[in-house]
Formats: C-alpha cells, sequence, structure tokens
C-alpha cells in the first residue's frame, strides 16, 4: 500500500509523535510512505531527530515555497525539495492521504 503523509502543523505539535509512530509502524509492516511536509509543517527539517523518519524508510518532501517563506535556508540532506505542485499532481497515486495539521 502506498500512504501519503502530509504535515503542516509544526515539529513540536502533539502531531509530531502520532507521524513518528505511524511512519515507523507503516514501513515496518512493508509500505510505501511519503511525507510531504508545507507550511509549518517544514519546520521539521530543523528538528535533528525528524531525521528518523527517512531512516524508518520514508521518503520525505518538503514544499521549498514554505521553507522559503519560513526563513528554513538550508534543507538536510534526507529530504527532497517538492512543491505543491507535485502534490496536487501525484496525490491521486496513493492508496491512503492522511493530513496532520
Amino acid at each position: 500500500m502506498r500512504v501519503l503523509i502530509l504535515v503542516t502543523s509544526g515539529p513540536y505539535a502533539k502531531d509530531y509523535n502520532t507521524v513518528r509512530e505511524l511512519t515507523r509502524t507503516l514501513t515496518a509492516a512493508g509500505h510505501e510512505v511519503v511525507l510531504f511536509l508545507s507550511g509549518n509543517g517544514v519546520y521539521y527539517l530543523l528538528r535533528p531527530d525528524a531525521e528518523e523518519l527517512k531512516r524508518f524508510g520514508a521518503r520525505v518532501l518538503y514544499c521549498a515555497h514554505s521553507a522559503k517563506q519560513r526563513g528554513v535556508k538550508e534543507a538536510p540532506p534526507w529530504a527532497e525539495s517538492s512543491s505543491s505542485y507535485y502534490l496536487s499532481q501525484h496525490a491521486e497515486e496513493f492508496h491512503k492521504f492522511l493530513a496532520f495539521n
């Protein structure tokens, strides 16, 4: 199963642990997980332990426009620059779409 998780809440919100555990559980079960960080979700890029999302096996994308708006100048190597346009064009390819705001 392919799962897309959209995260627009900040990395210190209560959602972080839920996103973390959901990602860990889904990837451990063999599912493909893509996290898309947008809005305040791009601040996950600044949280040192957020790299574990990639280590679990998830692909981590972030909205470059949101990052620029919020002053996130340099993304870590474990995250890929993307756009909301990309999200809109590929959302239908996933079996499940979850959003955390």
